[in-house]
């Protein structure tokens, strides 16, 4: 199976510096940990990576700065089979920068140091690259809501391509659940609006009161607990148990969720063998660690084949 249809993300691409420490410490305490490593990340960066390994005709639409991380990140992206022509470098703004502590347990905590940067700069004219790959289908990052120019730039171009392709939709919410800033909460709910397809977290559901609208797949990620299809009177038509993998790294599993049911789906799957396909997917991915850790198809379906066996 391969998917040759076109995909384009439009989201950011970060530098992620990794650590993993000994223990998180308490407010005021310290601890120790590995010294920092640095790798391509980003919640778009990542997506359009994972796309790009499952054989997805894929490109990516942001902005970074014109310096030495932009350069390296606009770069890696081919590495991945990744079509990074629709990245611009910014000399007026830097590259962002993620600083990611993970636990034994393989749980994470970010710090996304972004504000003021280059992927903030999206600019209206920088989506007409849309019009150039003509994707069947686009994936948001909801990271892109909440700064200006970027959320402008992007919800006003969506609407045109509703009937021209697929619109996806994660929120990837990097606010506390209980300070959401209203602006970005209404931008997100509108950006959900316009979405054929929803992949939202539990929280993240409930802190931005997002509900599924007709005709629209909504899917609730909830970690290890699973995933769920929710209709419009928000039941549970199907539910998707996790796998019995044992996590190393949680850091991107979200986003390998996200671009394996993307590619499932554009590949013919129906909702509920995508949600499943997904859900191995980022179940080997925490395995390993790194936020860019999409399994090969190959994998994916050797994990099938041993489930089906056992």
């Amino acid at each position: 199976m391969c998917a040759s249809h076109k995909v384009v993300v439009i989201g950011d691409i970060f530098a992620d510096m990794l650590t993993q420490l000994v223990a998180y410490p308490n407010s005021g305490d310290g601890t120790y940990g590995t010294p920092l490593v640095c790798n391509s990340g980003g919640t778009g960066g990542n997506i359009a990576a994972g796309l790009g390994v499952l054989g997805t005709d894929t490109s990516v639409i942001c902005r970074l700065g014109d310096d030495e991380i932009g350069h390296f990140l606009k770069d890696d992206m081919l590495k991945y089979h990744v079509d990074n022509q629709g990245i611009l470098l910014d000399s007026d703004y830097a590259s962002a920068q993620v600083i990611i502590a993970v636990t034994p347990d393989g749980e994470r905590t970010i710090w996304v140091l972004a504000n003021g940067s280059a992927y903030e700069q999206l600019k209206p004219a920088d989506l007409d690259y849309l019009d150039k790959v003509k994707p069947e289908a686009i994936f948001v990052s909801g990271v892109m809501m909440g700064i200006h120019p970027a959320e402008e730039s992007i919800l006003a171009a969506l609407p045109a391509w509703r009937k021209k392709a697929k619109i996806y939709f994660d929120p990837n919410l990097r606010y506390p659940p209980d300070a959401v800033p209203p602006a970005v909460r209404t931008s997100l709910q509108k950006l959900c609006g316009l979405s054929d397809v929803v992949l939202t977290g539990k929280s993240e559901m409930d802190a931005l009161d997002l509900r599924p609208r007709a005709g629209q797949t909504f899917i609730v990620k909830s970690g290890k607990k699973g995933s769920c299809l929710l209709d419009e009177q928000m039941k549970v038509v199907y539910s998707q148990p996790p796998t019995e993998h044992v996590a190393v790294d949680a850091t991107g599993a979200g986003d390998t969720y996200a671009a394996a049911y993307v590619y499932a789906e554009m590949s013919g799957m129906s909702v509920e063998k995508s949600m499943e396909y997904a859900t191995v997917a980022a179940g080997i991915s925490v395995t390993r660690s790194g936020a860019r850790a999409m399994p090969s198809r190959d994998e994916i379906e050797d994990y099938f084949k041993k489930e089906k066996q056992a």
